[in-house]
C-alpha cells in the first residue's frame, strides 16, 4: 500500500492592509488509505481539519493549540471538513491562550463536528480554556447541526465515547440541534467551585436527541449569582427522545438541570 506523508504546514500567507497574517503548525500526519495518523506531539495556531470520510488517529500523541503571532487562537483545534469524520486516540490541549471572547465559528472548542456524522473516541481533551475566563466558549467536545428548531430534516449521528475530558472552560461535551448523539463511558471533570463561569459537564440542547449513559461527571460548580452549573444539562429538548442511565454525578452544583423542556420525563 502506498504510503504518503502529509505535512499539514498551514503556511498560506494572506496579505491584508494591516500586514501579514500566517497560520503555522508543525503537526505532520502519515496517510494510509482514509486514516491520517499523527506522527508526534505538535502545536498549531489554527484549526486542523479532518478530511471528509477520514479518521484522524492521534496515535497517542497530543495537538496543542497556541496563539498565533500578533493575534489569538480562533475556533476549534480539530474540526471536520465534510459530512463524516472520525477522531480516535488523540490528545487535544491548549497552552496560554489569550483571554479574548469570540462568537460564532470563532468560539474556542477542542474537537468540533459541525453537520457531520462520525465518532470521537478514546481521546484525552485537556485545558480547552483561556485561563480564568468567563467567556462563554471553550467546549472540549462539541457536535452541532442545523436547524435548531426540532424539525430534524437531516439528522447526523455521532458517538462520543471513552474519552477523558478535564479543565474545559464552559462545557465538557455539547450536542446541539439536529443531532442524534451517543455520549457514553466518558470521564468529565470540571474545575470545581469557581466564581467566574457556570460550567456544565454534558449538555444536550436545541432539540438534539440521543443517549447519555455510563459517564462519570464531576466538578461543575458555580459560586456566583443568578446561574447554576450542572453535571447534565438538557436545554430545549424533547425529553422522551433522550435516554439517560448509569451516570455517576459527583461534586456538581446540580446533578441534572432541565430547562425549557417540551415534555415530561418518562
Amino acid at each position: 500500500m502506498k504510503k504518503q506523508i502529509l505535512t499539514l504546514f498551514i503556511a498560506s500567507i494572506m496579505i491584508v492592509s494591516i500586514g501579514v497574517i500566517s497560520a503555522v503548525t508543525d503537526c505532520t500526519f502519515t496517510n494510509i488509505g482514509t486514516t491520517m495518523t499523527l506522527d508526534a506531539d505538535c502545536t498549531t495556531d489554527a484549526t486542523i481539519s479532518v478530511t471528509d470520510g477520514f479518521t484522524l488517529d492521534g496515535n497517542g500523541y497530543t495537538i496543542t493549540a497556541v496563539d498565533p503571532s500578533g493575534g489569538h487562537f480562533l475556533g476549534a483545534v480539530i474540526k471536520n471538513a465534510g459530512a463524516t469524520a472520525y477522531v480516535t486516540n488523540l490528545g487535544v490541549a491548549t497552552n496560554g491562550l489569550a483571554n479574548v471572547c469570540d462568537g460564532g465559528d470563532n468560539r474556542l472548542r477542542g474537537i468540533m463536528f459541525e453537520g457531520a456524522s462520525g465518532s470521537i473516541t478514546n481521546s484525552v481533551v485537556n485545558d480547552i480554556n483561556q485561563g480564568l475566563s468567563g467567556c462563554q466558549e471553550g467546549n472540549a467536545i462539541e457536535v452541532r447541526n442545523a436547524p435548531f428548531d426540532g424539525t430534524h430534516p437531516g439528522t447526523v449521528t455521532v458517538e462520543v465515547s471513552h474519552n477523558t475530558i478535564n479543565n474545559y472552560q464552559k462545557t465538557g461535551v455539547v450536542a446541539n440541534g439536529d443531532v442524534d448523539v451517543n455520549v457514553n463511558h466518558n470521564t468529565i471533570t470540571g474545575l470545581g467551585p469557581v466564581n467566574y463561569i457556570a460550567q456544565n459537564g454534558i449538555q444536550l440542547g436545541f432539540f438534539s436527541k440521543g443517549e447519555v449513559t455510563d459517564n462519570v461527571v464531576s466538578g461543575n460548580y458555580y459560586t456566583g449569582e443568578f446561574w447554576s452549573s450542572a453535571g447534565l444539562l438538557f436545554y430545549s429538548v424533547y425529553p422522551k427522545e433522550i435516554t439517560k442511565r448509569h451516570n455517576i454525578l459527583d461534586g456538581n452544583q446540580a446533578g441534572q438541570l432541565t430547562a425549557n423542556a417540551n415534555a415530561a420525563w418518562i
